[in-house]
């Protein structure tokens, strides 16, 4: 009986769901210097950063022991991302054509606008002809590396200035970011 009384409920589908979005979750981890247990010597171990990555890595159901493929890359720069951030909330504020966007449609705006970091889809319609659509990459952190975020933040910057601001830097258009009120103050 008391077996029964603890038995777990069948899974959801949308419990289901969110255990699948996580297991495609990439996990941060850092190197730190550990002792291997087997040698004594001092190597280099990668270890969950949090505890939301330990609770990943938990989850998954990883061992001591376990053999694991792994691509390693490091993260993408937080400071640049916030300035984007920042960049989608002054234009959304600052320009008629972005008016009550908030700050990320306002950015997938001008990603697409600029026509940087897109890909290119192409149809045959009948009757139509061939038609071309364009699609903004996504700008995830897990997604674009920081080679492609800078190529997307100066293309960005430049169609601001080219199309908006007249006569601006890319470097006066961040000190204009660094002039707004920061967010909770």
């Amino acid at each position: 009986m008391a077996e029964a009384a603890t038995a777990q409920r069948p899974e959801t589908a949308e419990q289901k769901a969110k255990r699948r979005k996580r297991a495609a979750r990439p996990v941060y981890m850092e190197w730190r210097p550990m002792v291997d247990q087997l040698t004594g010597e001092v190597r280099l171990a990668l270890v969950a950063e949090s505890g939301i990555d330990r609770f990943l890595l938990k989850e998954r159901g990883y061992r001591p022991g376990d053999q694991v493929r792994a691509e390693i890359k490091k993260p993408r720069n937080v400071k640049i991302h916030r300035l984007v951030h920042a960049l989608g909330k002054l234009v959304g504020q600052s320009i008629d054509k972005f008016q009550g966007m908030d700050a990320h449609s306002a950015i997938k705006k001008l990603q697409f606008d600029a026509g940087v970091c897109c890909t290119f889809e192409a149809f045959d319609i009948p009757d139509l002809g061939r038609v071309t659509r364009r699609i903004p990459e996504s700008l995830a952190f897990d997604e674009m590396d920081e080679t492609r975020f800078r190529e997307f933040w100066s293309g960005i910057c430049q169609h601001l200035i080219a199309e908006y601001w007249h006569g601006l830097s890319e470097e006066q258009v961040e000190e204009m970011i660094d002039l707004m009120p920061q967010e909770g103050t």
